[in-house]
């Protein structure tokens, strides 16, 4: 498997934004939806989640797995309305799902721009759409991680220099 470093979320923002280009702007509405595009890029949003929320990447390999099984089971449609709470609700589900330590919901609510109540819902949704199934292979985690490595604007960001 790859070890990812911080270019993964300018691959996984560019991916996401052309799922969503490619997505009419007609799609059906979801539990997901806010009522106008968030103002943040979603780039800077998952580098604020990752950063308020003190953990690893690895976080974030896993609320997109958990966003592919939520559009899959739900016929949901990723569109620039439902993607910010899309992958909030997944990436609250992989903290806990991967970290020993986490914050309160609290904390997560004011890091993703969401009341605490909405958290709570988008949490408890995006798990009853999995049906609690948030057990992630590793043979899928790697597959995941190996795309976002072998994608031509990771290898095109310089990798970070260790001091």
């Amino acid at each position: 498997m790859p070890i990812l470093d911080r270019r993964l979320i300018p691959v996984v923002a560019k991916l996401l934004g052309d799922v969503i280009a490619k997505n009419s702007s007609n799609a059906p509405s979801s539990v997901y939806d806010s009522a106008t595009k968030p103002a943040i890029s979603l780039e800077d949003y998952m580098q604020r989640l990752v950063h308020h929320s003190r953990c690893g990447l690895d976080a974030i390999i896993i609320s997109i797995i958990y966003m592919d099984r939520i559009c899959v089971r739900t016929g949901i449609v990723i569109t620039e309305n439902n993607v910010h709470r899309l992958l909030l609700a997944g990436f609250i589900v992989a903290i806990k799902w991967s970290q020993d330590r986490v914050c309160t919901n609290t904390h997560y609510a004011t890091v993703g721009g969401v009341d605490l109540k909405e958290l709570n819902r988008l949490e408890r949704t995006a798990l009853e759409a999995m049906s609690w199934e948030t057990h992630v292979e590793n043979v899928v985690f790697s597959r995941y991680a190996g795309q976002f490595a072998k994608h031509k604007l990771y290898k095109s960001l310089p990798s970070p220099v260790k001091n």
